[in-house]
């Protein structure tokens, strides 16, 4: 097999193609020239034949290569279970063994395309979107509910950004002929979506290109206004225009806000009254914050519930904000995570709810790193908890024992206490999320820390925090060390995510024979699962893994498939079906769906390695190889991380 190719590798003994053996093949020439019938072949056959199609080949992760040949027919299976998503912070679990085969689904059916939408406008074209015509091959009908199911909360950079230029991208699907207009169009999908998403400027830059399609959805009118309100950069102005076509009360609400923002008493009742005659409930939070603003007495905070009815959320936060009402912590919405980012910017509450709900928030990337850190710093130490942050990390693995994590940085001076800290920060930092702004925040306090001899324990975790982030420079830096430092049980596992992140260090195939030699002395069977998911990633970016590397790192188990992935078999067929069909954007819907809101480091790395080498057989190779980074950088390790934090390393730094 080339490299290029990157499909998972038939078991061992298997010939060169998909078909029969070559042997086989020449058998049976010489059988029909003696006068055999093809019945008396097939009887004699049936027991190898029933055999093989029981054990089936390995799935490929890239769309396969050469004729149309026929499929082979598949074996039923039972649907597989969707994936959970875990709530915040992410359990850490095992990739799931090594399967053999997923069945083949029902192939798409298709119609004829007539004229494409004409909601095609993008604000990326070309190299910089998804190319010149990213949704030939795919319906309007066939795509509008793959765009409005697209994942929105997740933790994934890398997903988020193929997902803002999938929908920023120029283009318009077909439509076919006679079909009927949807109930919502293209152009307000995508502003939707990516008002969701956490981008209300691009959303607002692709609705100046579409105003006929956001004039006519209010859904999306009100996505994107509730995006800026959460942001904290909503133009009042702006916004009320886009809301002159509807005639809810959410923009009576949104325009009572605007005058009490800018002071305009008169606007101010006038709006409230007009609220009021309209049958709005007493017990409305957003109505009792209104009173607030009108010039009433703030009502008690917990009087307000929050949970359970997101339409108009945003606005009522924003307007807590406002009248200075702070959100007490029994009263967080803990499912709506742009909510959460309301309330971190909230000054009125309290620091270490504002934090809790900030580290939420920016673990689906609804707050920078930067926001992080300034919410760090403001929760208040209790005592000598600055002096005593391992003890407390042993208790409690939440925002707070981060928050004084950073402040003890900040205070410490001398070196190795500083160390520790630092490794500790790290150690604090779910591999989920590693590559998100949680992570950058504990790489900040590396920023501080000089890779130098006195930090080589630090070494192998510090790289691996830097490659996840895709912070390169400061990666091999630290990868350097650790080489230099002789602890190669630790810097082995740092090989592969090398490679992935840098896509260079595998030229020499005995690089690959002496890594797996380090990591499979003595590895249990959950390590054996994650060097295979290992294996699968290294080749869906272009590795070439020779039989005898899978069958030594699985046991003669093979290239893991999807089919206990718990992923959708008809999508992960359809990933493939697109790519191998060159449809762009078909591919890049599907790889999305997908991955889902778990992310590349959520699921099992055989997912990400199908999404990966997709997304590089249609030349979307830089977005390939960041999301085999984010889910490489998740399973590199010796071990997996303990809970605990129970390391006697840690005292002997200087963690108290």
């Amino acid at each position: 097999m080339s490299a290029s190719r990157a499909e998972p590798r038939p078991s061992a003994g298997a010939g060169p193609h998909s078909g029969f053996p070559l042997s086989a093949a020449l058998l049976l020439a010489g059988l029909l020239a003696a006068g055999w019938t093809v019945t008396g072949w097939m009887a004699t056959g049936w027991m190898a034949s029933a055999a093989a199609q029981v054990a089936g080949p390995p799935i490929r992760l890239t769309p396969d290569a050469g004729t149309d040949a026929p499929a082979p027919i598949p074996v039923p299976v039972a649907t597989p279970a969707p994936v959970v998503v875990p709530v915040y912070p992410p359990a850490v679990a095992a990739p799931p063994p090594v399967s053999p085969v997923v069945a083949r689904p029902v192939p798409v059916a298709r119609e004829a395309l007539g004229a494409p939408d004409p909601d095609g406008a993008g604000t990326l074209s070309g190299l910089q979107g998804l190319g010149a015509d990213p949704w030939r091959g795919i319906g309007r009908a066939e795509l509008l509910p793959l765009i409005a199911a697209l994942p929105v909360d997740t933790p994934s950079p890398a997903v988020k950004a193929l997902e803002r230029r999938l929908l920023l991208s120029a283009g318009s699907p077909a439509v076919a002929d006679g079909e009927v207009p949807p109930p919502r169009r293209f152009g307000a999908l995508r502003i939707e979506k990516l008002a969701r998403i956490g981008d209300p400027a691009g959303a607002a830059d692709l609705a100046a290109l579409l105003p006929a399609a956001l004039a006519a959805d209010e859904a999306a009118a009100k996505a994107l206004t509730d995006a800026e309100l959460v942001r904290g950069g909503l133009d009042c102005t702006r916004a009320l225009a886009r809301g002159k076509s509807f005639a809810s009360a959410y923009w009576t609400r949104l325009a009572l806000f605007c005058h009490a923002r800018v002071g305009n008493r008169a606007g101010t009742d006038e709006a409230l009254a007009s609220l009021r005659s309209g049958g709005a409930r007493r017990s409305d939070p957003f109505l009792m914050v209104a009173d607030a603003l009108a010039g009433a007495a703030p009502p008690p905070a917990r009087s307000l519930i929050l949970q359970g009815d997101p339409d108009g959320l945003a606005l009522t936060l924003a307007a807590m904000r406002t009248a200075r009402i702070g959100v007490p912590p029994d009263r967080l919405p803990l499912d709506n995570l742009p909510a959460l980012a309301a309330i971190a910017t909230n000054p009125s509450t309290d620091p270490a709810t504002r934090a809790a709900a900030g580290e939420r928030a920016a673990a689906s990337l609804f707050l920078d790193a930067r926001q992080l850190l300034d919410l760090y710093v403001q929760v208040p130490p209790s005592g000598d908890e600055l002096l005593r942050v391992r003890d407390i990390a042993r208790r409690d693995r939440g925002a707070r024992t981060r928050a004084l994590v950073h402040q003890a940085m900040a205070a410490a001076m001398d070196g190795q206490r500083r160390i520790a800290l630092a490794s500790l920060a790290v150690e604090l930092v779910d591999p989920r999320l590693r590559a998100g702004p949680v992570g950058g925040a504990a790489a900040g306090l590396l920023d501080t820390v000089s890779p130098s001899g006195d930090a080589a324990a630090l070494a192998p975790a510090a790289a691996r925090l830097y490659y996840a982030l895709g912070r390169l420079d400061q990666a091999r830096r630290w990868h350097d060390l650790a080489l230099r430092s002789g602890r190669s049980a630790d810097t082995a596992w740092l090989w592969p995510l090398a490679v992935v992140a840098t896509g260079r260090g595998a030229e020499d195939p005995r690089a690959l024979a002496a890594w797996l030699e380090e990591v499979l002395r003595g590895a249990d069977t959950p390590a054996r699962s994650r060097i295979a998911g290992q294996l699968a990633l290294l080749q869906a970016t272009g590795v070439m893994v020779p039989d005898e590397a899978w069958m030594q790192a699985t046991d003669g188990a093979g290239p893991p498939s999807g089919s206990d992935a718990g992923v959708d078999p008809t999508l992960w067929q359809r990933l493939g079906d697109a790519a191998g069909g060159g449809r762009v954007g078909e591919t890049v819907v599907a790889a999305l769906l997908l991955l889902g809101e778990a992310g590349p480091a959520g699921l099992p790395p055989v997912v990400t390695a199908r999404v990966a080498a997709n997304l590089k057989a249609v030349g979307l190779e830089p977005d390939a190889r960041a999301l085999a980074r984010e889910a490489m950088a998740a399973i590199a390790g010796p071990a997996a991380p303990d809970p605990a934090l129970s390391a006697p390393t840690l005292s002997e730094r200087g963690v108290q």
